[in-house]
């Protein structure tokens, strides 16, 4: 029996080359071509700028049934949520808490700047108090 993966891609390589004989080569080519292009698109679900923050989110989540309201974290972990935003073109939110230390919002969370830490420190979640 024929996977339906294979039938389908059969169907579209005869179906854009007419009847036309390919060579292994150029065959193999459009299949590294179209791996490429399904990695390209996976990878756009791994979030690895913002994975270790989102993992302490989750966890809080797991704990708390809600997102935390705050995040401390250190230079190298805001810029790379701050790249996340830019490079998946979400809306960027940036302010200054009570005691004007920038702050980034990621999902429902704040995200403070703790330029005085480690430059990978990620904090514990906490909520308002």
């Amino acid at each position: 029996m024929v996977a339906r993966r294979e039938l389908l891609a059969a169907s579209v390589l005869s179906g854009i080359f007419a009847g036309e004989q390919i060579s292994d080569r150029a065959a193999a080519d459009i299949i590294t071509a179209l791996k490429d292009l399904r990695t390209a698109i996976e990878s756009q679900h791994v979030f690895a700028e913002i994975g270790q923050v989102r993992q302490r989110m989750v966890e809080f989540l797991k704990a708390q049934a809600k997102f935390p309201d705050f995040i401390e974290v250190g230079i190298d972990i805001w810029m790379a949520a701050y790249d996340w935003h830019v490079n998946h073109v979400q809306p960027i939110t940036v302010g200054r808490d009570g005691g004007g230390r920038y702050t980034l919002t990621l999902m429902q969370t704040q995200l403070i700047l703790r330029p005085d830490t480690v430059a990978n420190f990620i904090g514990t979640p906490y909520d308002s108090r």
